[in-house]
Parts: structure tokens; sequence; C-alpha cells
């Protein structure tokens, strides 16, 4: 996948992995990066063209990271955004004197001599923030509004700034992405599902060759189109481990065998390790404890199993470009292995990207719409002490929920769903002693906010946890959105 790119520079924020996501929907490959990356670097790397994105609309541009000055010399296009617009006219020579509006709608007036406009009159926009620039020599103003430049450029140099963010809500964001992207970087529109699958498979095979490679595979998406891939790529050189904790859903056992086993033929080792477990987690009460015995225990036995396979040279992990972003750095967690080649062929996909992925490979939406579960399993949607009994309940009452969802046929709309588990104080006379708390929650921009699952499905849920397991007193619904709190009660 070594074919032509662009880099995003990022300041921070949500703004960047919004943009990357809107660039690769128009089949055009982007990568983040912080923005203070060496210009030798970002050359290295030989990009088509950079943007820099990010930061907050209170941001001044005369404070915290900066790119690298030389970037403006090595004759690529550069577009600023928002703050990175601002931070671009300073580090040139211009001045950003004060903020002129902030959170207004303003009529935007585009001068048609700019590529980056083609096709652009004027259009109203909501403006987060616009400044008044001095603007850098050899800059002219390319969009105004009020008389104040809300777009600049050295069409020359092809250099671009805009003041406005074009990444949610712009009635013509994506044509300006499209005429960077494409008319004046000239990028190839190369990012296709099925270019992935091919370069990929193309990537395995060169690495791999006559080699065997094990992975541990744990039912989630990420992990499931990662052996889908690699079994694709390599046949039965590719071996997958998949140990049975005991906090898993219902049914999650039996979809890893039937998808992988039965269905595709996958080489799948099943480890029964839910007595080790359990026997680790007795009296932990602590979330964090709680993780760390799982995660612990999860290495002892995957280091124990993976020295059982022959001839093994490569470690598979489903890492995606989410969790790289998350660290900025080269992870290569090989749960405590040595003497192993990492694999890892989904690290530069986006969540959305990996499902494509799956769905050309043939994988089921049971398995490419799964619904995400914490690594530490269900022992993370039930506070306090980990027993069977709580299991036995929290399991049951996802289970109803997500019976329910996806019998409405909602669950493609929605981020997460899932049930937790609290013990009561109840004092009343029949002395029930939890409370089941169901949880839905939808993408809105970078947060997650509660859906308003319908009353009566709520109802036909909460009737069948009441009916079906006597030992829950109540059933509430959580409207708590993420932020403030995670989605999950126990992380």
């Amino acid at each position: 996948m070594n074919r032509d790119k662009l880099l995003i520079l990022t300041y921070g924020g949500t703004q960047p992995r919004a943009l990357a996501r809107q660039l690769r929907g128009c089949q055009v490959y982007c990568e983040l990066l912080p923005v203070d990356t060496p210009a030798a670097d970002i050359a290295a790397l030989a990009p088509r063209g950079v943007i820099l994105a990010g930061g907050t609309p209170a941001d001044s541009p005369d404070e915290g990271p900066q790119c690298d000055p030389a970037l403006f010399g090595l004759g690529l296009p550069v577009l600023g955004i928002g703050h990175g617009a601002r931070c671009m006219a300073r580090q040139l020579g211009g001045a950003v004197r004060h903020t002129a509006l902030e959170n207004q709608t303003l009529q935007l007036h585009f001068v048609a001599a700019s590529p980056l406009f083609t096709g652009l009159s004027y259009s109203d926009r909501f403006i987060t923030r616009l400044d008044m620039i001095d603007l850098p020599e050899g800059f002219s103003v390319i969009a105004h509004g009020h008389g104040i430049a809300a777009a600049f450029a050295c069409e020359e140099k092809k250099l671009y700034g805009m003041q406005f963010g074009v990444e949610t809500n712009d009635p013509d964001g994506l044509q300006i992405l499209d005429h960077f992207a494409v008319d004046i970087c000239g990028c190839e529109r190369w990012w296709t599902t099925e270019n992935i699958v091919t370069g990929a498979i193309d990537d395995i095979h060169a690495r791999v060759g006559s080699g065997h490679a094990l992975m541990a595979l744990s039912g989630g998406v990420d992990s499931s189109v990662c052996a889908a891939l690699m079994h694709r790529a390599i046949g039965n050189q590719m071996h997958c481990l998949y140990i049975d904790t005991g906090l898993m859903r219902k049914g999650d056992t039996r979809v890893v065998r039937e998808a992988f086993g039965s269905a595709m033929g996958i080489d799948i080792h099943c480890v029964n390790a839910r007595d080790r477990f359990f026997a680790r987690l007795t009296g932990l009460t602590s979330p964090a404890d709680k993780w760390a015995v799982i995660s612990d225990e999860f290495s002892i036995i995957y280091r124990e199993e993976a020295a059982r396979f022959e001839g093994v040279d490569f470690l598979v992990k489903g890492t995606i470009y989410s969790d790289v972003l998350n660290f900025f750095a080269d992870e290569q967690n090989l749960g405590g292995l040595s003497g192993y080649e990492l694999i890892e062929p989904t690290r530069f996909l986006f969540k959305d990207e990996v499902r494509a992925v799956g769905e050309y490979l043939g994988l089921s939406p049971e398995i490419t719409q799964r619904q995400p579960l914490p690594g530490s399993g269900l022992a993370m949607r039930m506070t306090g002490a980990v027993t069977m009994e709580k299991l036995s309940i929290v399991r049951e009452a996802d289970a109803i929920l997500r019976e329910e969802i996806e019998g409405a046929g909602l669950n493609r709309r929605l981020r997460r769903y899932c049930a937790e588990l609290a013990e009561t104080t109840s004092t009343g006379e029949k002395r029930c002693r939890y409370v089941v708390a169901l949880r839905a929650l939808m993408r809105s921009g970078a947060a997650s906010t509660a859906y308003r699952l319908p009353y009566d499905l709520l109802e036909r849920a909460t009737d069948r946890i009441l009916t079906g397991l006597p030992l829950v007193d109540r059933v509430v619904y959580d409207l708590t959105p993420n932020p403030p709190r995670p989605d999950e009660w126990e992380i």
C-alpha cells in the first residue's frame, strides 16, 4: 500500500480524524501524524500534500506545538484549516490580530480564480472563529465575509488557509476537500475496499511466505476480520487461538466456532480457561484489579498455548487505526512473547473500513456488526466482585436487550448497546438483589449520546428480564452521555 497519500498533521482534537474519514470516503488515502513531525520525516513519506488541522477554537497561534517551518519549503501543497490556517499565516510572516466574530452564521463569498473553490460562489456557513489576519507576503484573499479574510492562498506555492472547518455539517466540505486532494495535489482515488484487501493480501504473502502465523481470536470485529484476511492470504498456514475466559456474552463461543471453524475451515484451537480466570478474580472488586488480573492471565495462557504450535514465525494482532492514533506510538505488545514477528493487517483501517473489509470477505453481519466488548469481558459490566450468579444475570439481560434491538432493526443506528449490573440496596419485602441498567448509545460528532429507544421495546425488554431473572429488582435506562462518563460503567 505504498501508493500516493495525503498527510494530516494534527494539533489535537477531533477535527483531524473527521477529515481523514471524509477523505477516505472520497477514496483518497491519508494518514495522521503529530503536527511537529520533522519536515525530513514528512519528505521521506513522499505525500502528495499536507493538511494542518485540529486544536480548539480558543487556541492561540502563538502557543502550543507548531509545524516544522521547513515544511513550507518542501514544494508540497499545504492546506491549513481553522487553527492550522492561523498558525500557518503567523509562521510565514503574517500576523493574527484579534478575533472578529465567533459562533455566527456568515455568508462567505469565494474567489472563482482559486482551484480550491472551483464551482463555488457564496454560501452561508456557521463560523466558529474568524480572526483579522495580516496576510504573509505573496498571499491573497480567496474567500471573505464582512470584509474579513476567511480563506487565503499563495497559488504559486500551493499554500492555502481556511479559517472555517469543512469536516462536519458543511454544504461544500467534501467538494473543497476533493478539490485540494485531487485537483491540487493530484491524488489518485485508489482507496477502495477491493484495493485494501488486495494490497493487504500481497503484503501478507510477501512477509509470511511459507511460514506460519498465529493469532488470538476474540470474536470481536477487529480480530475476526484479521483472521479472515490472513486466512484468505495464506490458508492453512494461519492458526487461531480462542481463549474462553468464561466472561463472554451469550453465544459468543458458538459464533466463533461456527463462523470460523465450520464455515471457513480455519484452524481454531479453543481453550476452556473459565476456572483459571474465576480463581484469580475471586474477591476482587476494583475495576483496575479485575482488568489487571484478566489481562495477566490471558497473557500467561497465550504464552503457554503458543508454545504448542510448531513452526509459527508470526503473531497477528487486530490493531486498527484508532488504536494507533490513541497512542501515536508503535506498540508491539505480544503478550510477553518473544522471537516472533508481528503482523497487523488492519493497522491503518478505521472501524468502518474494517467492517467493509469483513463484508467484502464474506463475513456475516453477525460478525461485522457485532457489539464491542471490553477485553476483560462481562467482568467490566458488573459492579463489585465477579460471581457466577452475577455473570449469569448480566449475560442473559444483555442477550435480551440485543435480541429486542436487533429484532426492531435498530442495531445499525447504534454505536453501542448493552446491559450493566449493579447490586441493589433494596430493603423491600421481596429483597431482590440486583439492578439491571440498559444502555444504548449513538454517535454525535466526537461524543456518544443516549439513544431514545422506543418505549414499547424497553417495556418488552424489562418484562422479559424481570420475568426470566427473579433476582433482578429493578430495570433502569441509563441516559448518561460520553463524555462526561465512559461507555462502560467499570472503565
